[in-house]
């Protein structure tokens, strides 16, 4: 996995205010705490799009049919 480095401003009373929370919750440091939160949200945020998917697909909304053939080309191509 590469890693990269980012640059984050935030203001200083919702710095201090994440230490404090990053060391009460037993974080090593503000960017492990940070990194926690991207991680939760990405998953959360797809879990979510992935449920209205399934819910627009049950109700046949936003559905395209496909023959058999096309079908096994999108599925190829995944």
């Amino acid at each position: 996995m590469t890693l990269k480095q980012i640059s984050l401003s935030m203001p200083e009373n919702l710095f201090k205010a994440s230490k404090d929370y990053t060391k009460e919750l037993g974080y090593r440091n503000l960017q492990e705490f940070i990194l926690e939160l991207v991680r939760k949200r990405v998953m959360i945020d797809n879990i979510e799009r992935y449920e209205r998917i399934e819910k627009d697909m049950k109700a046949g909304k936003n559905v395209r049919k496909l023959k058999q053939k096309e079908a096994l080309n999108y599925l190829n191509s995944l």
